[in-house]
């Protein structure tokens, strides 16, 4: 009766008569009897829907994810953070040309530190003698002005036959950062500048221009551990890299840019992709991802035309010549225990970018190899990375 008129439940009925028609409304309908509820049950059942409408909006929007499998709606499982080692794609090396330009990069995390471990020095040895770059270049070698010199004849000792070298030290911080690079002998070096983005004066950056590219190797600021640095980097210092690449295609030589860039720009570029740490870690926000792919030219988490283009466009050498690896990384946490030789959890925070003239073969040079070299790197931290380009 009530659900047939919703004012019933006001008429002025006798007690026993009213309970007993309210009671026969509500079986034959629930929805009568919610019309005959109390005053203290409707406020109750009020506050409990608010309380509850989130949750409700939840279930909605989980309830369009779910799939339907013989009839029965089934929601598709969380993807899971992997617990063994992580597989590594077979990346096979380009047979050797000759005329290659070759560069390799190698963050090691702070250079006394190699120097003074026989182990990772017989590793930095080897690495030259089987590799024999045209350039090798040094990140983070911690050196300060004062300790230069002795760190600079060290390292020249057990690099034979490279005796161009060409430093940018921190000039604001002792023990910080810092990026190197040797030329082998007998290969022209036109001009260098140092440390020219960013104005951090933390020596981020080497600019060598050879004969028929320019050679950059770059230290890219962290954001840091709470982020602190995250807009600085995305918003000031990478489009300023790549302003000063532009800088330097524009004076008419393509550009490899090579270095740790400090950012893990695919999910097949991050282990544990699927956790819910990632997007609020340093090398992994969506800030850091985004500002990569619009120096490579490409979408991340958006139409591409929503993007504002940095001064030039680059191309990942690593993933023009193995587009579809996995478990393909160039830095494990030793505080964590991760290795390339272990658990394999690692990002691939180093990279290799050159300019699209290159990638084309326009420029009179071609991505002949792009290599993630972690045997040098048997305990982890950052492995070498390996660009060589040949001519065409």
């Amino acid at each position: 009766a009530a659900a047939a008129d919703p004012s019933a439940g006001a008429d002025l009925e006798a007690g026993a008569k009213i309970q007993k028609k309210t009671k026969k409304a509500a079986t034959a309908d629930p929805m009568a009897g919610a019309d005959t509820e109390t005053g203290a049950e409707k406020q109750k059942r009020t506050k409990k829907a608010a309380a509850d409408t989130s949750a409700g909006a939840d279930t909605e929007a989980s309830a369009e994810k779910e799939k339907t499998q013989g009839g029965k709606a089934r929601k598709a499982p969380a993807l899971k953070v992997p617990e063994g080692p992580i597989p590594r794609s077979a990346t096979p090396r380009a047979a050797a040309v000759d005329g290659a330009i070759s560069a390799i990069h190698w963050n090691v995390s702070g250079l006394n530190g190699l120097l003074n471990k026989p182990d990772r020095l017989e590793l930095l040895r080897r690495l030259v003698e089987e590799e024999r770059p045209t350039v090798i270049t040094f990140s983070e070698h911690k050196l300060s002005q004062d300790k230069l010199e002795a760190g600079a004849k060290s390292l020249t000792e057990v690099l034979p036959g490279y005796t161009s070298a060409h430093w940018a030290v921190c000039t604001v911080k002792k023990g910080y950062a810092g990026v190197a690079a040797f030329v082998h002998d007998g290969v022209a070096v036109h001009n260098v500048r140092l440390d020219e983005v960013g104005e951090l004066h933390e020596g981020r950056t080497i600019s060598l221009e050879l004969d028929c590219v320019w050679v950059v190797v770059a230290y890219v600021p962290n954001s840091g551990q709470d982020l602190h640095r995250l807009g600085f980097r995305s918003e000031t210092w990478d489009p300023a890299l790549a302003a000063h690449v532009a800088s330097l295609e524009a004076a008419g030589k393509p550009v490899s840019l090579i270095g740790d860039l400090n950012v893990a720009p695919l999910d097949a570029d991050i282990w544990n992709y699927m956790a819910k740490h990632i997007p609020k870690s340093a090398g992994t926000t969506p800030e850091e991802r985004a500002s990569f792919a619009r120096l490579v030219g490409a979408a991340w988490g958006q139409p591409a035309e929503v993007q504002e283009p940095y001064a030039t466009t680059l191309v990942d050498a690593f993933r023009h010549k193995h587009p579809d690896a996995t478990g393909a990384f160039s830095y494990w946490s030793i505080r964590a225990g991760a290795s390339p030789g272990g658990s394999n959890k690692g990002l691939r925070l180093d990279h290799a970018l050159v300019s699209k003239s290159i990638a084309d073969g326009k420029a009179g040079l071609a991505v002949h190899d792009c290599q993630l070299l972690y045997e040098y790197a048997p305990r982890g931290d950052h492995c070498p990375i390996l660009l060589s380009l040949k001519p065409v």
